[in-house]
């Protein structure tokens, strides 16, 4: 999220929906100047899952403030033997259509 006046209750709705733990919840309240690398719930993101795991987004969007950003944090997610599915876009690698 952007702004404090977000909401993110609909994107955790929809994360525990599709079977993730509030607690392995992760979200950022800050500026969109920031790199995914400089927000602290991305770092934390980032260090949490493991090789086999798939980490589940609302929208492709939400893992990077830029399409670059968005690609950077997927492929450091991919190097680490973890998929990453998005809700909204239909991406799931586990997925024939993927």
């Amino acid at each position: 999220m952007s702004t404090l006046s977000q909401d993110a209750q609909l994107q955790l709705d929809a994360l525990v929906a599709a079977g993730a733990q509030k607690r392995d919840a992760f979200a950022d309240v800050t500026s969109g100047s920031r790199t995914a690398l400089e927000r602290p719930g991305i770092k934390k993101l980032l260090e949490y899952p493991e090789t086999g795991d798939t980490v589940v987004v609302w929208r492709v969007d939400r893992p990077g403030r830029s399409l670059i950003d968005v690609l950077n944090t997927v492929n450091l997610l991919r190097e680490r033997g973890i998929q990453v599915r998005s809700l909204s876009d239909g991406i799931d690698p586990a997925t024939s259509a993927g």
